[in-house]
Order: C-alpha cells, then sequence, then structure tokens
C-alpha cells in the first residue's frame, strides 16, 4: 500500500526475510530471570530460611551467590543451582 504521499519503497524479499528472523529471534528471547528473596531460596533447597543467612555470611569461597538491595537480600534460582552443582574435571 502507498504511503499518502504516494512514496513508494522497493523492497527485496531477501531483506524482508532477514528482517523478519531478527524480529522473531529477539521476540522468542525468554523474560529476564526474576530475582527472589530468602524466603522463596529455603524453599528451592529445602531447608530453612537460617540456613540461608549463614550461608550468606560465609565470605569469600562458597559463599552463596546473592546481591544486596539495601537490607534485601537477593537470588537469582540459576545461580544458585550453579552454585550447588559439582565442579566439572
Amino acid at each position: 500500500m502507498p504511503a499518502p504521499d504516494g512514496l513508494v519503497i522497493a523492497v527485496p524479499e531477501a531483506l524482508v526475510e532477514v528482517l523478519v528472523a531478527r524480529v522473531a529471534e529477539r521476540l522468542a528471547r525468554p523474560a529476564a530471570e526474576p530475582w527472589v528473596g530468602v524466603e522463596a531460596v529455603a524453599a528451592h533447597l529445602g531447608c530453612r530460611r537460617q540456613r540461608i543467612y549463614d550461608l550468606v555470611s560465609r565470605r569469600g569461597h562458597g559463599a552463596i551467590p546473592f546481591r544486596k538491595d539495601g537490607s534485601r537480600l537477593l537470588f537469582r534460582l540459576s545461580e544458585i543451582d550453579a552454585w550447588l552443582a559439582p565442579p566439572r574435571r
């Protein structure tokens, strides 16, 4: 359909296919993983909340991966699972 001012742009079919593929690829990307709190991590690991606080208080090597937002502790469950996975040899 021509634009109201009569402008018509011819676009090669191959370019249209490339653009459609790129848009589809971007739409298919999964949404960002949400951050969860201590309660969700404890439920995920099947332990008490205090165990999560104990793991957070470990400093350095072996500490559970977390971020702080003020006084809140935030986690990503994928990072927790990777942290629990045995090291590859």
